[in-house]
C-alpha cells in the first residue's frame, strides 16, 4: 500500500489526539523517536509514515499500549483479498477501535457522517441506542457531535416503523433541539452504500471511514468520488428543509402512538 493510503492519516492522527492528551510536547515524543520535532509532526498529519517500533514506543510513551497494533495495522496497511468486501482496505478490528476513529476525528478540520441506515451514534438518545442494539461499547467513543462535525441523514432514517413510536418521537425532538446546523437530512433516498460513511477532512487529505459494529474499515484511496458523493448529497439539503422534514417525521410518531395508546 502506498504511503498515501488514508488509514495512515487516521493512524497519525490518533497518534496526534493520544500526545495531546497526555500533555507530551513534540519535542519529547520526538526525542524518545531520535528524529526531528517537524519530522514528528509530519508523521502525525500522515505526511511520513512512522515505523511499527516508533508506534510502540510512542503508544508506551502515552500510555495507551493496547492501541499499538491496531495503530501498526493502520499505519502499514496491506491489500486484502479480493473476496473482501472492499478490496485494498485497511481495518481496525481490535477492541477500542471506535475510541480510535474519535481520537482522528477531533484532529480532523472537518467531519462529514453520511447514514443511510440508523442515527449514528453521537446522536443516539438512551433509549434509541438500546432499541437499535448498539453496543454500549461504541457510545462513549463515537466521534462526538463537536462543532466541526455535520451530519447527513437519509429521510427513511426518520420514519421507520420499527422501533417504538415515543422512541423515535424522543429522537427526533432531540435532533430538533440541536443548536447550529450540525443536522442536515436529505429528502427522498440517498444514492450511498447502507450503513454510515464518515469523511475526516486531515491535514495531508481525506480519509473515509465506515463504523460497524464490530470495527472500522477504512476505504482505499479513490481519486475524490467519495468527497464527491458526500458533497453533492449535503448540497441537496437546507436548514429549512431539514427542520420541516423533522418536524413532519415527529408528528408522524406522535400519530403512531396516539394510535396505539387508542388500539390498546
Amino acid at each position: 500500500m502506498a504511503l498515501t493510503h488514508p488509514a495512515v492519516r487516521a493512524a497519525g492522527g490518533y497518534l496526534r489526539d493520544a500526545r495531546e492528551r497526555r500533555y507530551v510536547l513534540p519535542e519529547q515524543a520526538a526525542a524518545l523517536l531520535a528524529v526531528s520535532e517537524e519530522n514528528l509532526l509530519a508523521m502525525e498529519a500522515g505526511h511520513t509514515r512512522i515505523t511499527s517500533e516508533g508506534i510502540s514506543r510512542l503508544c508506551h510513551l502515552y500510555r495507551c499500549p493496547a492501541d499499538a497494533h491496531a495503530l501498526r495495522t493502520l499505519a502499514h496497511p496491506l491489500a486484502v483479498p479480493d473476496d473482501e468486501d472492499v478490496a485494498g482496505a485497511a481495518r481496525d478490528w481490535t477492541e477500542g477501535h471506535h475510541r480510535r476513529l474519535a481520537g482522528c476525528a477531533r484532529q480532523a478540520r472537518e467531519v462529514r457522517w453520511l447514514s443511510t441506515a440508523l442515527i449514528p451514534p453521537p446522536l443516539q438518545t438512551p433509549a434509541y441506542a438500546r432499541a437499535v442494539e448498539c453496543p454500549p461499547s461504541a457510545l462513549p467513543g463515537a466521534p462526538l457531535p463537536s462543532p466541526q462535525t455535520v451530519f447527513v441523514l437519509d429521510e427513511r432514517i426518520l420514519h421507520t416503523d420499527h422501533l417504538a413510536p415515543e422512541v423515535m418521537a424522543q429522537q427526533l425532538r432531540y435532533l430538533l433541539d440541536l443548536e447550529g446546523d450540525q443536522v442536515r437530512v436529505v429528502p427522498g433516498r440517498i444514492t450511498a452504500p447502507e450503513g454510515h460513511l464518515i469523511e475526516l477532512k486531515m491535514a495531508a487529505g481525506p480519509a473515509f471511514a465506515r463504523p460497524e459494529h464490530h470495527g472500522v474499515i477504512y476505504l482505499p484511496q479513490d481519486d475524490g468520488r467519495l468527497s464527491a458523493l458526500v458533497s453533492g448529497t449535503w448540497n441537496l439539503t437546507t436548514p429549512a428543509g431539514t427542520r420541516e422534514l423533522l418536524l413532519y417525521a415527529a408528528q408522524e410518531q406522535l400519530g403512531r402512538a396516539y394510535v396505539q395508546a387508542g388500539a390498546a
